[in-house]
């Protein structure tokens, strides 16, 4: 187990909140239009603010706990870089997760961090700017979340869940065909759909109880690895959804959050079996 500094969360506050003052509030709403580049397609995007951010966190990270760095901006330059994942010890950065949103003035976007150890995230931390919100997380020890109020810890309810009750995103995209429609129809079978254009954001939604899943077919290391471990220490239930193992950040396969096992397990049957 990695030896925690006992201000590591004060620390990697500061950073995100100065990545955050410095390189993606200045360009929120005011991004030039060859600030904004296109990735693999029209709906996946880069700023000059996700790159600049992720640019000063990169070597910052480790100078708190030495280990890897996997950046999105980076894999997506070089992805063999997310091969770091299964590393002893490593570090994911979403420099602006939702930058589609940020692109279109909406407010639903984040900066997110986690510290892997073997792939499994053991701490986790994302940071909503506009509101001043810091959600983090430990292994072990719970998830809170942290504003100009105070901190208050994050603790969902128990309660007796039927999928008719639950609201959530899903995107099934990395399915093949035919799989891909069928399972696209199943999902508008469901009446509480919500769409966040944000894992981050979707995954605070869940920590404290305002949403209910969250369904990827294809995880990543910086999108899922802040995310899971938040939920999970919340009380949530993640877990690839192919077989129910718990979530690594090393791998490549679905990933699903409901907020127990039982629902988790009515959702899957539902949708995914």
């Amino acid at each position: 187990m990695t030896h925690f500094p006992d201000d590591l969360d004060d620390a990697v506050a500061a950073l995100l909140q100065e990545a955050c003052a410095r390189f993606i509030m200045p360009r929120y709403g005011r991004l030039r239009q060859d600030e904004v580049e296109e990735k693999s397609s029209p709906t996946d995007l880069v700023t000059i603010a996700d790159r600049e951010a992720e640019i000063f966190l990169t070597p910052r990270l480790p100078d708190l706990i030495n280990g890897e760095v996997i950046g999105e901006e980076a894999c997506a330059a070089d992805p063999d870089i997310r091969s770091r994942a299964a590393a002893p010890v490593a570090w994911t950065i979403d420099p602006v997760d939702g930058t589609g949103n940020f692109v279109k003035g909406n407010d639903r976007f984040c900066c997110m961090v986690a510290l892997l150890e073997a792939g499994r995230p053991v701490r986790s931390w994302i940071y909503v700017p506009l509101q001043n919100n810091l959600y983090s997380a430990m292994a072990g020890h719970g998830a809170i979340v942290t504003n100009d109020d105070g901190s208050q810890r994050l603790s969902l309810a128990s309660r007796a869940w039927h999928t008719d009750d639950m609201t959530g995103s899903a995107n099934v995209l990395a399915v093949e065909q035919p799989r891909r429609d069928i399972l696209r129809e199943r999902l508008r079978n469901l009446p509480g759909r919500w769409f966040a254009g944000s894992s981050g954001i979707m995954g605070t939604e869940i920590a404290s109880g305002r949403q209910h899943f969250m369904l990827h077919s294809l995880c990543t290391p910086w999108d899922h690895a802040p995310v899971d471990l938040l939920c999970r220490e919340a009380g949530a239930h993640a877990a690839m959804i192919d077989d129910g193992a718990a979530f690594n950040a090393d791998y490549e396969r679905g990933f699903m959050i409901a907020p127990d096992r039982q629902a988790w397990t009515s959702l899957r049957e539902r949708v995914w079996l």
